[in-house]
Order: C-alpha cells, then structure tokens, then sequence
C-alpha cells in the first residue's frame, strides 16, 4: 500500500506522524522509530522491527553447533603450534 502524505515540519526539525500511520507502525503513545534512507527513498520502521530484522539476517550466519569464537582461537592455536 503506497500512500503519499505531506507532514509539516517545524523550524527545529519537529514533526508530527499522522494517527494512522502511527497505527500502521504500532505505536501507541510515545515511542521510537529508524529512518532510512536509500536511492528508492526514506523508510520509517519501529526500532523493535529493526532489531528484529538485524537478527533474523544474523540467524543466517549463526552455526547449527559449535561457537566461532573457539573455532578461531583453535585455528590460531593450531598457526601457533605450526610455528
């Protein structure tokens, strides 16, 4: 759903989100959100839903068992040991 809305914004920079796109958002009084930018435009999301989709990307690194910490120490253990 693409909605093309105008927000007044204040001389410090203080704007206003309107009540249904705040719904949309989730938030209920107060709150935070991210802006990003990028070459399609700015993109508002919750920081929760930023979080959430930060670990949802790190799960697909994230090894079935086993810690990569001490994968690399032994790495560095057996480099050592060669030497």
């Amino acid at each position: 759903m693409s909605q093309r809305r105008t927000i007044q914004v204040a001389e410090d920079g203080g704007m206003s989100l309107p009540a249904d796109i705040r719904r949309v958002l989730g938030l209920s009084g107060a709150g935070r959100i991210v802006l990003m930018q990028d070459e399609d435009g700015i993109h508002l999301t919750t920081a929760e839903d930023s979080l959430r989709r930060v670990r949802e990307l790190a799960a697909l690194f994230r090894r079935a068992s086993g810690s990569v910490v001490d994968e690399f120490l032994a790495e560095r253990r057996a480099d050592n040991a060669e030497d």
